[in-house]
C-alpha cells in the first residue's frame, strides 16, 4: 500500500512537471581552533579554516523563496560561509544562491526542476504540504536520523515544534520561520464600543458584535461601514486563502484536530460548524470588497479582520502605530472557554535536502555543512535577528519569547512581541499532495456559496442554519482529497 502511494505520488509529479516543461556527521561547525581543526562528517572529513589541498571546489546551489529580501539575506549567510573557507577532504564548499523561479507558482518550479535534473542541492520555501509531495516521491531526505539535525533540534529548541512537521514518523524538514494566523482589530473602534482588551472568547466575540450592530449607525457616520473585512473570501482561485480565513479559527475551535490527517478526513464537524456560525453570525457587516493595504487606510472602515503579521512592516511604513492605543492590535483566535489554547493555522516553511541523482554525494553533504553552519555553527549568533530585521517573520525556535538575543527586537517591535505569543499555538498545514485540491473545493462547494446564500442576506446576529453548508465543506474535502 505505502509502495503504491509512493508510485502514485511518483506519477502525479512527473505527469504536472512534465505539463509545466511542455509550456515552457555529528556536533557543530563551531568556531575553527586552528587550520587543521577537523571532524568526521557523514563518513566524510570536514575541515574549518584550513588551505584546500585539492584545488577542486564543492559547488553547493541553494534556493531562495521567490522575493529579493530572501535573497539578499541568504547570499549574505552564504559569503560568510564561503569566507570561512569549510572543506571537505581538502575540497572547500562553495554555496551559490539564487531566487527559485515562482511562475506558475514556486511549487511547480520545484517540481520541473526535479523533472529535468536542474533542482538544487537544497532550499527554502517548503511547506508541510508540499514537503509531503516531495516525500511520497522520495524527491527529499529524511533528516531524522541525522546526528547533525538533532544537534540543530537541540539548539533551536524544537523538539515540540517537530512533532508538527512529522510526516510518516519522519522528519524531511527545518522549519525556518512562522506566521500564526489570528484576528487583528481596529483599536479606535473598540475604544468607541468601550472595549479596552481584544475578544478572547466567543462571549467576548459575541459581545463585541452586539455593541456594534447597537451603534451601527453612529459607526457608519465616521467612516466604519462594516464590522469585519476579508476581501478573499470568495477568492476560490487561491486555495491558501482557506488555511487563513477557515482552517485557523477551525484549529482553535477543533483544539488542535486536523481537518486532514494523512489520507483520512478528520475534520471534527461540530468545530466546523462553529466556524460558519462565526462568519454567519456577521450577516451583510462582512467587507468582501478589495481594499489595498486596510490598516494603512485613513479611516479603516471596519472593527476587524484577520491578523496577518506580514503587513506589520507596511503598516508601520505608513505610519500606523500598533496597540490598543494606536491603530490596530492584534488578537487571538477565539475559543469557546477561557481555559481553552489558541490554536491557529502556521503560515510556515522551511528548508529541504533534494535527493536526485544529478546532486553529487560532496554536493549533498557540502549542503549539510551550510546548514549546519547556519543553525548551529558560527551562524547562529546572529542568524535569527538577522532573519527577523531582514524579513519580520518568526523564525521557529521554540524559546522564542525568552531568548535574549530577540529582547531589544521585540521590545522595539511590539506588534511583533505579541505575534510571537501566539507561535507555540500555531499548526502548521495538513501533510496532503492533494492539499490545493481539497482547500479549493471547500471554497467552492461551501465556503463561498455560504457567504453569497446566507451571510450576504442577513443582517446580524440571525443565527442562520449553517448544517447544509457544513455538510458540503466536509463532502468537499472527502471527495477532492479522494479520503477515507
Amino acid at each position: 500500500m505505502k509502495k503504491e502511494m509512493k508510485k502514485r505520488a511518483l506519477t502525479s509529479l512527473l505527469a504536472l512537471t512534465m505539463g509545466i516543461t511542455m509550456l515552457a556527521g555529528c556536533g557543530n561547525t563551531g568556531k575553527p581552533d586552528n587550520a587543521g581543526s577537523k571532524s568526521e562528517e557523514n563518513g566524510q572529513e570536514a575541515v574549518k579554516g584550513g588551505k584546500a589541498s585539492s584545488g577542486k571546489t564543492i559547488t553547493v546551489d541553494f534556493w531562495t523563496a521567490p522575493e529579493q529580501y530572501n535573497l539578499d539575506f541568504w547570499t549574505k549567510y552564504a559569503d560568510k560561509f564561503n569566507e570561512s573557507n569549510i572543506q571537505l577532504d581538502g575540497s572547500k564548499v562553495e554555496v551559490k544562491v539564487q531566487m527559485m523561479p515562482a511562475q506558475p507558482s514556486s511549487e511547480a518550479g520545484i517540481q520541473n526542476a526535479i523533472a529535468t535534473g536542474t533542482v538544487p542541492a537544497v532550499s527554502e520555501n517548503i511547506n508541510r504540504g508540499f514537503a509531503n509531495t516531495l516525500a511520497n516521491s522520495e524527491a527529499v531526505y529524511d533528516l531524522s536520523g541525522e546526528d547533525w539535525f538533532q544537534d540543530i533540534v537541540a539548539e533551536r529548541k524544537l523538539d515540540e515544534v517537530t512533532k508538527g512537521w512529522a510526516i510518516n514518523n519522519a522528519q524531511y524538514v527545518i522549519p525556518l520561520y512562522i506566521n500564526p494566523i489570528t484576528l487583528c482589530y481596529n483599536s479606535k473602534a473598540l475604544k468607541e464600543l468601550g472595549f479596552s482588551e481584544v475578544p478572547k472568547t466567543m462571549a467576548d466575540f459575541n459581545k463585541l458584535l452586539t455593541a456594534y450592530s447597537e451603534k451601527k449607525d453612529e459607526l457608519a457616520g465616521s467612516g466604519i461601514s462594516h464590522f469585519m473585512y476579508r476581501g478573499e473570501m470568495l477568492n476560490s482561485a487561491n486555495y491558501w486563502e482557506r488555511w487563513f480565513d477557515i482552517e485557523s479559527p477551525y484549529d482553535a475551535f477543533s483544539k488542535g484536530v486536523p481537518l486532514v490527517d494523512g489520507n483520512k478526513l478528520t475534520a471534527d464537524k461540530a468545530a466546523l460548524t462553529k466556524v460558519f456560525e462565526f462568519y454567519g453570525a456577521m450577516g451583510d457587516s462582512l467587507l468582501t470588497g478589495t481594499i489595498d493595504g486596510l490598516w494603512k487606510q485613513e479611516t479603516v472602515p471596519v472593527v476587524m479582520g484577520l491578523g496577518l503579521p506580514w503587513e506589520v512592516s507596511s503598516n508601520h511604513a505608513a505610519g500606523k502605530t500598533y496597540g490598543l492605543d494606536g491603530d490596530y492590535v492584534f488578537g487571538p483566535t477565539l475559543v469557546e472557554n477561557e481555559s481553552d489554547k489558541h490554536y491557529n493555522y502556521a503560515d510556515s516553511k522551511g528548508i529541504v535536502l533534494y535527493k536526485n541523482n544529478k546532486i553529487s554525494e560532496d554536493e549533498h553533504k557540502g549542503a549539510i555543512e551550510f546548514l549546519k553552519y547556519v543553525f548551529a555553527g558560527d551562524g547562529k549568533e546572529t542568524f535569527d535577528l538577522d532573519w527577523l530585521e531582514a524579513t519580520t517573520m518568526l523564525p521557529v525556535r521554540g524559546d522564542l519569547d525568552t531568548n535574549e538575543s530577540l529582547a531589544s527586537y521585540f521590545n522595539e517591535n511590539p506588534a511583533m512581541k505579541d505575534i510571537s505569543a501566539y507561535v507555540a499555538d500555531g499548526i502548521p498545514g495538513m501533510a496532503n499532495e492533494k492539499v490545493a485540491e481539497i482547500m479549493t473545493a471547500l471554497g467552492e462547494k461551501a465556503v463561498i456559496p455560504f457567504v453569497n446564500e446566507v451571510t450576504m442576506k442577513n443582517g446580524i446576529n440571525q443565527k442562520p442554519d449553517v448544517s447544509k453548508y457544513v455538510d458540503a465543506a466536509m463532502e468537499a474535502m472527502k471527495t477532492a482529497g479522494e479520503l477515507e
